[in-house]
């Protein structure tokens, strides 16, 4: 587990402290966050602590993001940082690769956002499992369904962000595919890859999409039906289509 004091951009509007929890159960080859991945890396953190620590933050904070790897891989935990957040007055977020329903629909009841990782059409299993290189998943796109579902169905905001990466996803009719499958989430972001460091070294040699390329895929997303579109750029920041 670790710990970011104070962020202005994981949840733009908000002063937010982040806290990431070890371990995904995923392997997405451009993934930055190489250190977050192994269940077993990290540092053991008590939970009471973690609470009181966040308790110190809160004169300049006012909502927490539970991030990672993949934070619902710790549900119990995951509820309890929650409740205690939710009874200092805290607005919460949580960002998951909505793998694990279930634990997300017990986390709705205290959660202000929802920003779900959406890699591929969830209506296309196989690409979904052929971009996250997680081949033999059971289920893997049905999950990310049901999450999508339940967090529409919830009084959270729901955000769906994809990140485009050159040769996996890169593509007008993918990302036209992927709005047509996350229509009912507030907003859709798509979110520029990074070549600087990733979990397969060979995408580092993978150009970054500019800004004009998340441009014309915005477009297409925002054909596709969506009302809210946005981009994230190095270039531009954080912009909507």
């Amino acid at each position: 587990m670790g710990i970011t004091d104070l962020s202005t951009i994981d949840w733009p509007g908000k002063l937010a402290a982040v806290v990431f929890l070890q371990g995904c159960n995923l392997r997405c080859p451009w993934c930055q966050n190489v250190d977050g991945i192994d269940p077993k890396g990290g540092k053991v953190a008590d939970l009471g602590s973690t609470i009181e620590y966040i308790k110190g933050l809160k004169p300049m904070i006012d909502s927490v993001v539970l991030t990672g790897g993949e934070p619902l891989l710790q549900p119990e935990a995951c509820l309890e940082f929650l409740k205690a957040a939710k009874g200092m007055g805290l607005s919460c977020a949580v960002e998951t690769n909505a793998t694990e329903p279930q634990a997300l629909k017990r986390l709705l009841p205290y959660l202000n956002l929802v920003a779900i990782d959406v890699k591929a059409p969830p209506s296309d299993p196989k690409l979904y499992e052929k971009i996250t290189c997680s081949v033999g998943v059971s289920g893997l796109a049905q999950k990310v369904k049901g999450s999508l579902k339940f967090a529409v169905n919830s009084k959270a905001k729901v955000e769906a962000r994809t990140t485009v990466v050159p040769t996996l996803n890169d593509d007008e009719r993918i990302i036209a595919r992927i709005a047509e499958d996350v229509k009912g989430v507030g907003c859709l972001r798509l979110q520029q890859f990074r070549n600087q460091r990733t979990l397969d070294p060979s995408f580092q040699k993978l150009p970054m999409p500019g800004r004009k390329r998340l441009l014309e895929l915005a477009r297409a997303a925002k054909k596709a039906g969506l009302k809210e579109v946005k981009i994230s750029t190095v270039e531009g920041g954080l912009e909507t289509v």
